[in-house]
Order: C-alpha cells, then structure tokens, then sequence
C-alpha cells in the first residue's frame, strides 16, 4: 500500500513537471525575438541538464539500496 501511495506520488510530480516544460517549451517557441537555432540550443541543453539530473538520481538510489544491503549483511556477521 505505501509502494502505491509513493507511485502515485511520484507520478504525479513527475506530470506536473512535465506539464511546466512543456509550456516553457511552447512559451520559448513564441517569443519573436529568438532566432530558431537558439531556441534549439536552448532546448537541447535544457534536454541535457535534465538528463543529467535524472541519471545522477538514478545513480544515488543505486547507492543508496547498495549501502543498505551492505549494511545489514554486516550486522548479521
């Protein structure tokens, strides 16, 4: 039941976040006064830094369940 409740969770940060890009993509997209190779510039380099964040936490869950494991193997000892 808790599992659920933090997929939900989740989830639903993750759609608002993805809703807020989305019109900050549509809102960049409008302005008049960017030449169309920034815009993708920008995008592109948006698209990277969340990449980036998102492997970084991926990476620090890894971890995180890594150093549980190993500490209760080492209590058991």
């Amino acid at each position: 039941m808790l599992k659920l409740g933090y997929v939900l969770l989740v989830g639903s940060v993750l759609l608002l976040i993805g809703y807020g890009g989305y019109e900050l993509v549509r809102l960049l997209w409008r302005i008049a006064g960017i030449p169309s190779f920034l815009k993708w510039v920008i995008l592109l380099g948006a698209a990277g830094l969340v990449l980036t964040l998102a492997g970084l936490i991926r990476e620090r869950i890894k971890e995180a369940r890594g150093a549980g494991d190993d500490d209760r193997s080492d209590s058991g000892a």
